[in-house]
C-alpha cells in the first residue's frame, strides 16, 4: 500500500516517527473525488494554527490525494491527511484505506479515564490512545464503537463519530463544550436542517437520554449518519434514514 510523504510516494514503513501532537483529517471519497475537501482543509488549518504547526499545502495536494486513492484502488474509500511532527520537521502525509462495511452501529457506553496528556477533545489529532481504548472496551463488550462518558456523567460522542439522539420527536446532539469534536458531518447536518427551517437541539446528554431515545445515530463525514443502537436493542433504521439520512443526501448530493 502506497503512502504520500511531502510530494513523493513511499511505503508505510518509510514514514517518520511521530514526536508530537499530529493533527489529521479523514474524508470519504466518491470515485476518487473528495467532496468535503475544503471543509476538512479549513479545519486542519485551524488545528495546525492552534498547535503552532506550519501548514502551507502544495497546490497539487488535492490532485495527489486523488491519485493515491486510485493507485491504492480506494476510489470509494477513505483518505487520511495528516501533519506529522517528527524531530524538527513537520511532514504532510496522505494515506488511504477501504471503507468499513458496517451500516448499523452497535454502541456501548464506556468508562475509560482520560489521560491528562491526551490532546484536547475538540481537536482531531494523534495520539489517539484514549479513543482507541474507548473503542476497544466497547468491542470487548460486543459493540462496534464506544461512547465517551465523562466523569460528570455527560455522554459526549463515540470514539470515531458524533452521537445523535431522537428524543420526543426532536434530534439532539451533545453540545460543543470543548470536550466534543466539532465534526464536519455534524456541522453539515446542522446547516442542512437550518436551511430547511428545522433545528437540532445541542445540549448536555446523559445515560438516561440514551435509554429514553426513540432512535440513535452515529455520524461522521465519511459515512454520514448511520442507524445506531445500544447493545441488546435494535436500531430505528427507518427513522434515521428518513430524517437524518435524507438531510445528509440532500447536503452531499453535489
Amino acid at each position: 500500500m502506497n503512502c504520500w510523504l511531502d510530494g513523493r510516494s513511499v511505503a508505510a514503513s518509510a514514514l517518520p516517527p511521530r514526536t508530537g501532537i499530529a493533527p489529521f483529517e479523514t474524508m470519504g471519497a466518491r470515485a476518487a473525488e473528495l467532496p468535503l475537501w475544503e471543509r476538512h482543509l479549513t479545519r486542519l488549518h485551524a488545528t495546525a494554527a492552534r498547535l503552532g504547526l506550519p501548514f502551507a499545502p502544495l497546490p497539487t495536494l488535492r490532485a495527489a490525494a486523488q491519485e493515491l486513492l486510485r493507485a491504492n484502488d480506494h476510489h470509494d474509500g477513505v483518505l487520511r491527511l495528516q501533519l506529522l511532527p517528527s524531530g524538527t520537521a513537520v511532514h504532510t502525509v496522505l494515506t488511504t484505506r477501504a471503507r468499513s462495511p458496517i451500516t448499523r452501529v452497535r454502541l456501548l457506553p464506556t468508562v475509560v479515564p482520560r489521560p491528562a496528556d491526551a490532546p484536547p477533545g475538540d481537536l482531531k489529532a494523534e495520539p489517539r490512545a484514549y479513543y482507541d481504548a474507548v473503542r476497544q472496551q466497547a468491542q470487548d463488550g460486543g459493540a462496534d464503537d464506544g461512547l465517551v462518558v465523562a466523569s460528570d456523567g455527560s455522554v459526549l460522542e463515540a470514539s470515531f463519530g458524533t452521537l445523535w439522539l431522537r428524543l420526543q420527536g426532536q434530534w439532539v446532539t451533545p453540545a460543543l463544550d470543548g470536550r466534543v469534536l466539532p465534526g464536519i458531518g455534524r456541522a453539515l447536518l446542522i446547516e442542512a436542517a437550518a436551511a430547511r427551517a428545522r433545528h437540532f437541539v445541542e445540549r448536555r446528554c446523559d445515560l438516561g437520554d440514551l435509554h429514553r431515545a426513540e432512535a440513535l445515530a452515529h455520524g461522521n463525514a465519511v459515512y454520514g449518519p448511520r442507524p445506531a443502537c445500544l447493545c441488546g436493542t435494535e436500531p430505528a433504521v427507518a427513522i434515521v434514514d428518513s430524517e437524518l439520512g435524507a438531510l445528509w443526501r440532500d447536503a452531499t448530493r453535489h
